[in-house]
């Protein structure tokens, strides 16, 4: 079991990778309708990370709850899991030099099938977070 600086380190990550692809999002100009739900998604989970963040830090040592959460944290746990989809991801968006950083800029580089699936997963760790926050978790 992670305590809760381990669980606390774990979300920071998630936040920071969610920060960094909403980041880019914002950057594109030229994407279909895709970008915009992808945008809204990211940005919804990055809100309640935040909170939940906010909640582990005011946590006593010792709270059931936040007992129950460490288990989002565990390795190869859900946060884990996601943390290491978004870096997948964020190395497809990390910047680029000269004109291709351009090009990507002003261009969609995902196809439906992947944004299916990474929507996917950003709703099934906002439902988890959701729970968390509600003290619903497991």
């Amino acid at each position: 079991m992670s305590d809760p600086l381990s669980i606390s380190a774990s979300i920071i990550a998630v936040l920071q990778l969610t920060g960094a692809i909403i980041s880019y999002l914002k950057d594109v100009h030229d994407a279909p309708q895709d970008r915009i739900d992808f945008l809204m998604e990211v940005s919804g989970l990055d809100v309640l990370l935040d909170a939940l963040q906010k909640r582990v830090q005011e946590a006593k040592s010792g709270d059931p709850w936040l007992t129950e959460l460490q288990t989002l944290g565990v390795e190869n746990g859900p946060l884990d899991q996601f943390n290491s989809d978004l870096k997948r991801l964020a190395l497809k968006l990390e910047p680029l030099n000269g004109l291709k950083e351009v090009r990507r800029r002003l261009t969609w580089i995902f196809n439906k099938t992947e944004i299916k699936d990474m929507l996917s997963k950003i709703e099934r760790m906002k439902t988890l977070v959701t729970f968390a926050l509600t003290n619903n978790l497991l």
